[in-house]
C-alpha cells in the first residue's frame, strides 16, 4: 500500500466529483436558485404591494378626517344658524303676539266703552223716564209732606234698584 495516492484515481474521482457539481447545479441548483429568485421577487411585490396599499389606506384615512373635521364644522355651523333663526323665529312670534294681544285689548276697550256709553245712555233715558213719571205723578196729585216724602223715597229706591 502506497501512501501516495494514485494520482489517476485522484484524476477519476477529481472529474466525476465535477460532473456530479456541474449536474447538479444544471438540474438542481439552477431551478432551485430560479425558484428562490421568483419566490424573492414576489415576495418583494408583495411588500411593494402592502406598502402602497399602506400608504394608499393613510391617504384615505386623512382624507376621511379632513371630511369628518370639514362635515363637524358645517354641523357645528348649521346649529349655530338655526339657533339664531330659532331665536329670530322667537322673537318675531312674541312681538306679533304681543302686537296681536294689543289689537284685542284695544277692541275689548272700545267694546266695553260702546258698552258703557250704551248703559249709561239707557240709564240716563230710565232715569228720565222715572223723573218724568214722578213729576207726572206729582203735578197730577196734590201731596202732602208725607206722600211727597213716600214718591221721593219709592224713586230712590227705583233709582237703586237701576243702579244694581
Amino acid at each position: 500500500m502506497d501512501i501516495f495516492p494514485q494520482w489517476q484515481a485522484v484524476l477519476t474521482q477529481g472529474m466525476g466529483f465535477t460532473v456530479v457539481v456541474l449536474i447538479l447545479w444544471k438540474f438542481l441548483w439552477g431551478p432551485i436558485l430560479g425558484i428562490l429568485d421568483a419566490r424573492g421577487e414576489q415576495v418583494e411585490n408583495t411588500f411593494s404591494a402592502a406598502e402602497k396599499a399602506r400608504q394608499a389606506a393613510a391617504d384615505l384615512k386623512s382624507d376621511y378626517e379632513k371630511r369628518l373635521a370639514d362635515i363637524e364644522a358645517e354641523m357645528r355651523d348649521k346649529i349655530t344658524q338655526a339657533t339664531k333663526d330659532g331665536m329670530r323665529m322667537r322673537e318675531e312670534i312674541i312681538a306679533e303676539s304681543r302686537s296681536q294681544a294689543e289689537r284685542v285689548l284695544e277692541r275689548a276697550q272700545e267694546e266695553i266703552g260702546r258698552e258703557k256709553d250704551k248703559a249709561v245712555i239707557q240709564i240716563k233715558s230710565h232715569v228720565a223716564d222715572l223723573a218724568i213719571g214722578a213729576a207726572y205723578k206729582l203735578i197730577e196729585e196734590r201731596l202732602d209732606d208725607d206722600k211727597h216724602r213716600q214718591l221721593v223715597d219709592k224713586f230712590i229706591d227705583e233709582l237703586e234698584g237701576v243702579a244694581k
